[in-house]
């Protein structure tokens, strides 16, 4: 013990008090010894006095000695053994920094983002005040900005981060490059911890980028979570959080690749080929093969071709990944970052069971097909405990024996057809939206009742109530979330502008939401669709001319809902997004604020125009994005 705070005293750099209270702690968790500081120093006191200098002292016998000894030979070995140590685990404690700064990053961007954003959705005065030369630039080449395309790519890349999402993805990218391959890492000839200067640098390497990775894999599972509390204090959407997801995947691949290469060539460098056959090398080499498989299965064209593929392999592999990382971690006392990982996606599945059970656990709902715009409509008595806002969505479990434990994502409002019910819409696409599809046409009436499970309602609301004029630029199923926003503002303010434009390809498409665009009707909300293709006419869902029709709605031709919706402005041709853009800018008096939910290419143009138009007035112009897209 005293030979150990001996060694310290001779370096003067280093505190012998804190040399000390480490020895007192290290003790009492690793032997369950009791010391204590002064009883150490005291130690050090009485070591000092039996100490001979063997350099000095020719006649001391050195094959048997009685005393402590000392030299210039020693000291040099001493201090070589000290540098080579400090060097390893300093390394080991700079990592935890380096983590530890990483996620306290994000925490720190999350609050500046929630002040921001919760100002904005509080204060009208706030919503209205950033406006000028430089806010705008900063708002047209950042907030706004895209890098090429955003939404609207082709099928292969799936979708590019906007310029906010870019910035702190590279940031991260940055941080943990510089982290893993150049910062702090010092390696000392003669190094006699390890063997050479391969084994040396491959343990450095290796402990930085395990370290690093172990504190970002929290972050991985909260970030695509639904009950994600960074979501709830920002205010960001969820899709943005399911990007920062996907990239912060990709860096912890990349780190996870650092640290197997890594180990692979300390293992080489040592002759250590013994490690193979160990549980926690056997495990690591599990847990990395995983990860790899988990990446190159989560591309987009799988995603969006094979979802249902994607999902069941996605949750089975990420089990197999934290068993078999916990398995290797925990020889390293590493273990608690992977319970942590278990600890979040726990809590995130029982509140999901949660807010099944609140919204009044399975019930009947009834889903309607609309074969002219390939919609399905899921109506459903609504909770007497939650309660929706514009902008909500909600993922529905529908309860069939083999999908039962799927749960898709529906865009929600209140239902104009059902009283104390909500409806959920949705296009048809592959999966389960098309096995609902087939059922439907198979029923005969293009209608079916199922049990289903409401998981919501999630989204946030945007703070249209805030500016003097509001636009819609919206697009066939589109139409659902910015129709309740609408509504919601003409039913608070009557001399409220509120303006919505909507985009389908024929007559048809328009008659699965002709319920709700009567509810405009005598109000100062005037509807503009744009047709495409208005040579299409309806044609009826039902093959049997004499069969009682449901409703007048499902029966409509192209005179009947031009007779309907004789309120409605009906244009043929396509939208042209520039130009309602500055039209409704140049007609404004005060604020305007922009929202689309659209095609994808629509939503873009809409963005990158509202961009470029900010300083065509002297008033805030805002937009807000209303599609959902992961």
């Amino acid at each position: 013990m005293a030979s150990w705070a001996y060694c310290c005293s001779t370096f003067p750099e280093v505190s012998q008090l804190g040399f000390n209270e480490q020895i007192v702690e290290m003790c009492e968790e690793n032997a369950n010894q009791t010391w204590t500081a002064d009883e150490i120093s005291a130690n050090l006191v009485k070591y000092n006095s039996t100490i001979v200098n063997i350099e000095s002292d020719p006649s001391f016998n050195a094959t048997s000695p009685q005393f402590v000894v000392t030299g210039k030979k020693l000291n040099k070995i001493a201090h070589a053994n000290f540098i080579s140590y400090k060097h390893r685990w300093d390394n080991v404690s700079n990592s935890h920094y380096m983590g530890i700064a990483f996620v306290a990053a994000v925490g720190a961007v999350t609050i500046v983002a929630g002040l921001i954003n919760w100002s904005l959705r509080l204060s009208r005065r706030y919503s209205n005040a950033v406006v000028g030369r430089v806010p705008n630039f900063f708002r047209k080449y950042f907030t706004l900005g895209l890098i090429g395309n955003h939404l609207h790519v082709n099928k292969l890349q799936g979708i590019n981060p906007d310029r906010v999402e870019a910035f702190f993805i590279f940031i991260m990218f940055l941080y943990s490059i510089l982290c893993c391959t150049i910062i702090g890492f010092n390696y000392l000839p003669g190094d006699t911890v390890f063997a050479n200067y391969q084994a040396g640098t491959s343990r450095y390497w290796g402990d930085r980028s395990c370290i690093m990775l172990s504190y970002q894999m929290p972050l991985l599972f909260i970030f695509p979570g639904r009950n994600n509390f960074f979501q709830y204090i920002t205010r960001w959407k969820y899709s943005r959080f399911v990007t920062f997801h996907k990239w912060l995947g990709r860096i912890i691949m990349m780190e996870i690749f650092i640290h197997s290469f890594a180990m692979a060539s300390q293992t080489y460098a040592l002759d250590k080929f013994t490690r193979f056959g160990t549980d926690w090398y056997r495990y690591g080499i599990t847990a990395c093969v995983c990860a790899a498989v988990i990446i190159v299965l989560a591309a987009a064209p799988i995603r969006r071709f094979y979802y249902e593929l994607f999902l069941t392999v996605h949750v089975v592999l990420v089990v197999m990944f934290l068993w078999t990382a916990w398995r290797h971690a925990y020889s390293q006392a590493y273990q608690d970052f992977y319970w942590a990982c278990c600890a979040i996606w726990i809590f995130d599945t029982v509140v999901r069971f949660i807010r099944i059970v609140l919204f009044g656990g399975p019930k009947t709902a009834e889903i309607e097909l609309f074969p002219g715009e390939d919609v399905l409509k899921v109506t459903v008595s609504s909770s007497k405990i939650l309660k929706g806002t514009p902008g909500s969505h909600a993922f529905i479990h529908f309860l069939t024996p083999l999908r039962f434990w799927q749960s898709h994502p529906f865009t929600v409002y209140p239902s104009e057809t059902h009283e104390g019910a909500v409806t959920f819409t949705c296009r048809v696409k592959k999966g389960m939206t098309k096995f609902l599809a087939d059922k439907c046409k198979s029923s005969g009436n293009n209608k079916i009742s199922m049990k289903i499970c409401v998981d919501g309602y999630y989204g946030e609301q945007s703070p249209y109530q805030f500016y003097d004029k509001t636009v819609f630029i919206t697009g066939g199923t589109g139409i659902a979330g910015p129709y309740y926003h609408c509504k919601k503002l003409i039913q608070t303010d009557s001399n409220r502008e509120v303006k919505l434009y909507w985009s389908v390809r024929t007559y048809e498409c328009i008659k699965w939401f002709v319920p709700e665009l009567l509810t405009f009707k005598d109000t100062q909300l005037k509807p503009v669709i744009f047709v495409s293709q208005p040579e299409n006419n309806i044609s009826s869902t039902s093959s049997d001319d004499n069969e009682k029709k449901e409703s007048d709605v499902d029966s409509l031709e192209k005179d009947d809902v031009l007779k309907q919706l004789d309120f409605v402005e009906i244009k043929h041709g396509r939208l042209s997004v520039a130009e309602i853009v500055t039209a409704e800018i140049a007609s404004a008096t005060g604020s305007v604020a922009f929202g689309a939910c659209a095609h994808t290419q629509v939503v873009d143009d809409v963005r990158r125009t509202v961009a470029n138009s900010l300083d065509h007035s002297t008033h805030k112009v805002e937009y807000f994005e209303e599609m959902q897209s992961w």
